[in-house]
């Protein structure tokens, strides 16, 4: 890992009882490819790869490959153009790609990026195979003092090299990985935390907020969703363990915005447009509470979105104290939470909720306590349905198809959010299904159809 003193990025946090924002020294990170696959950036972007080239492609290199494949990966509010190319002619392997990181449509003045070695076994092929490229440089007027940001491009082939597809048919997709990070030592109320900010979002600038993608569906476009996306990340060393890593939850990521909380406790973000350095200072504003209802104590984190000005959403992850949470004074929404209670075993039973309608508005007050409804008592949805199996052995057994009851399930909380499946945490935070739930499908005059473990 390569380390390089410089100062970027001003974040004002600063410590209590000074009027001065305390500057914290930045350090320039980057990361090998492997490392950048599990580093915890909380965000990956992808796009899909096609025959088809994109018209914003101006200029190109002559490929190799009768089927170069192209893609547009977005990249905040830009898209970077690329192409991917076999460097030993066609139906050899897809080796060489060219990302239009100067985003003026000429890949011609663009560096040929090449495969990573695999750190696995050699020869090992997977459908779809994965293939590793970087790092990809930012050109010379993106530079952030003396160092270069980086990523890293996986791509994902579901057809083998060589084969002619549509021109419009999805044939890979390629995901980018940020390669480069920022991290202070910062000390807030005498106590030592890390903090870094990420380039999630691969434009290789720093401090872009996510935003809000509302999206339809259904008959008529009668189901709206939304969502964020396209921003970069704070990561946070909230447990003080020394240095930035992935935890089973990813509870270290944070949406990158004008607050971060470290302990509980709400701090000031800005980032300087010179990125010279890194500033802390309290949130001198005043403050709203919001009461997570009915059985907020069992929430361990949590993501809200923030009417900061009309129309103007972020999402902020307050600190969650004994089921209640301080944040600045508006409208606020329910995003998304963690659920974690304690079994008769001694274990932690962990869920994640998502809740994607924009709906629910609740108005929190300074001064003043607003109840958001979220979490347990959770509701479960149960549908049975039942289908056969195709012909298979059972069929020729027995001169029929098997009988079969396909069972979904979907899990709710108390503000409408959707649960994922439950999961055990033991001691060393290793996540593990628990025991299967067993089922048993009755008729309306109780008479048993089907029973078995789920």
């Amino acid at each position: 890992m390569k380390n390089s003193m410089f100062l970027c990025g001003a974040l004002l946090l600063a410590i209590p009882g000074l009027s001065v924002a305390t500057d914290y020294p930045l350090v320039f990170k980057t990361l090998d490819a492997q490392q950048a696959l599990s580093f915890p950036s909380g965000s990956t972007i992808y796009s899909m790869m096609q025959a088809a080239k994109p018209a914003g492609i101006l200029k190109a290199p002559p490929a190799v490959s009768q089927h170069p494949l192209y893609g547009q990966i977005p990249a905040g509010t830009d898209q970077l153009l690329c192409r991917l190319d076999e460097s030993k002619g066609s139906g050899q392997g897809y080796d060489r790609l060219i990302v239009d990181v100067n985003r003026n449509g000429d890949l011609t003045d663009d560096p040929v990026v090449s495969l990573v070695p695999p750190a696995g076994r050699a020869g090992v092929v997977s459908m779809p195979q994965q293939l590793l490229f970087g790092p990809i440089q930012a050109p010379e007027n993106l530079k952030i003092g003396s160092d270069r940001p980086v990523f890293f491009a996986q791509v994902y082939m579901f057809m083998a090299a060589g084969i002619s597809a549509a021109p419009n048919a999805t044939v890979g997709e390629i995901l980018v990985r940020p390669g480069w990070y920022l991290e202070a030592s910062v000390n807030v109320d005498g106590k030592q935390h890390k903090v870094a900010l990420v380039d999630a979002n691969c434009n290789f600038r720093m401090g872009d907020p996510e935003r809000p993608v509302t999206s339809r569906s259904g008959v008529n476009g009668s189901d709206t969703s939304w969502y964020f996306q396209g921003g970069d990340r704070f990561l946070v060393d909230w447990d003080r363990s020394g240095g930035i890593q992935s935890t089973v939850l990813e509870d270290q990521s944070r949406s990158y915005g004008p607050i971060l909380y470290l302990d509980a406790k709400p701090y000031k973000a800005t980032l300087a447009a010179d990125c010279k350095s890194l500033s802390l200072d309290p949130w001198a504003e005043p403050l709203a509470e919001l009461a997570l209802q009915p059985r907020g104590e069992q929430v361990s984190s949590l993501q809200v979105a923030w009417e900061k000005a009309p129309g103007d959403w972020v999402l902020l992850q307050p600190g969650v104290e004994n089921g209640k949470a301080k944040v600045p004074p508006g409208n606020y929404r329910l995003y998304s939470l963690v659920l974690k209670g304690k079994t008769a075993s001694g274990d932690s039973l962990v869920m994640n909720g998502i809740k994607r309608a924009p709906e629910g508005t609740i108005k929190a007050v300074a001064g003043e306590t607003a109840s958001l409804k979220c979490g347990t008592p959770l509701q479960i949805n149960l549908t049975s349905q039942p289908t056969r199996s195709s012909p298979g052995l059972l069929q020729g057994i027995f001169g029929q198809a098997a009988p079969m009851q396909t069972i979904q399930a979907s899990i709710l909380g108390s503000g409408g959010e959707t649960y994922s499946a439950p999961q055990l945490m033991g001691g060393r935070g290793v996540l593990r299904p628990p025991p299967a739930a067993t089922y048993a499908v009755l008729t309306a005059e109780g008479k048993s159809v089907e029973s078995g473990n789920l």
